[in-house]
């Protein structure tokens, strides 16, 4: 069993570097359209793990899932765009808005159906999942660890998130040939959805300008991502998620918010203010793309605990 947290570590990154190698291959396009990467990188570790190759506890899981993860938060929230979010209008924010209710509040009832029947702290699990639904799986993971989930009560959900999440996904898809006639049925109007669309696209491409200089395009300027840059993207996310840990440990406890759970909601804040400042320019050095390395790692970490 590999114990040494150097040589761990530099596993754990050599296993998300390869599956993100392989996700770009041709030949398993179809097997990572079904089953993402990120899949991959908790489902891998796992099996290791439970064959006796990594350690089910150690101290680089807990760095990993500590301060990797509020750095994680940090690089992912810089790319957002709150003004060209909030542009969208009424219609396209409440549709968001009861996506979001409908997630959680069918959470609430589903878990409530089935209590009776399911360990004491599932309610953790589907707190979690119930997060991914909603913001991904960083907010899956920033959940997870805000209320202390066990691996044991964790790992299932992964598989779920997972199934339903890309099984869902693929019944859409097939039936995307039928919408102009399932539209046409049931009298649809999709002229605000086309211009919600529209406007989305139109965002995506273009930055918000500085006062002071033309729009840009999101791609344009953009500097090759380095290993130096993901050393102080992700160090100085590191740093700041240190300083939203000592400020977590300094509010009140309760029962659903722990000091990692303060720290998080700190990050989170810290994350979208941010990215209203000059700081979002660092995603021309591949804020977000080093962010969902850190996820990915993440991840890996927590698929080596649930053994």
């Amino acid at each position: 069993m590999i114990t040494a947290a150097p040589v761990l570590f530099a596993i754990l990154v050599g296993l998300v570097v390869l599956i993100l190698f392989l996700e770009k291959q041709p030949a398993l396009s179809k097997v990572f359209h079904y089953l993402p990467a990120a899949f991959w990188c908790y489902f891998v570790p796992m099996v290791l793990s439970s064959l006796g190759f990594l350690p089910e506890h150690s101290g680089v899981y807990n760095f990993l899932t500590t301060y990797v993860l509020s750095a994680c938060l940090l690089l992912l929230l810089l790319s957002i765009n709150l003004p060209g979010i909030f542009r969208l209008g009424p219609m396209a924010l409440g549709a968001m808005i009861v996506g979001a209710l409908g997630i959680a509040v069918g959470a609430v009832i589903a878990y409530g159906l089935f209590a009776p029947w399911l360990p004491a702290e599932t309610w953790k699990g589907v707190g979690a999942l119930s997060a991914s639904w909603i913001g991904g799986s960083a907010n899956m993971l920033a959940v997870k660890e805000a209320l202390q989930t066990t691996e044991a009560v964790f790992a299932p959900m992964v598989i779920v998130d997972t199934v339903i999440t890309y099984s869902w996904m693929g019944i859409l898809v097939a039936l995307a040939s039928q919408q102009d006639a399932w539209d046409r049925w049931v009298g649809a109007d999709r002229s605000t959805i086309d211009d919600v669309v529209q406007r989305l696209q139109r965002h995506s491409e273009f930055r918000v300008p500085s006062s002071d200089s033309k729009p840009e395009t999101r791609n344009s300027k953009l500097e090759t991502p380095s290993a130096w840059h993901a050393v102080w993207l992700m160090s100085g996310g590191m740093a700041l998620g240190w300083l939203c840990l000592k400020g977590g440990a300094l509010l009140p406890k309760t029962q659903t918010l722990s000091a990692s759970g303060w720290a998080f909601l700190l990050v989170t804040g810290l994350g979208i203010v941010l990215s209203l400042t000059p700081a979002a320019r660092l995603e021309k050095y591949g804020a977000s793309r080093w962010g969902y390395f850190c996820l990915y790692l993440l991840l890996a970490a927590m698929g080596s605990k649930a053994r």
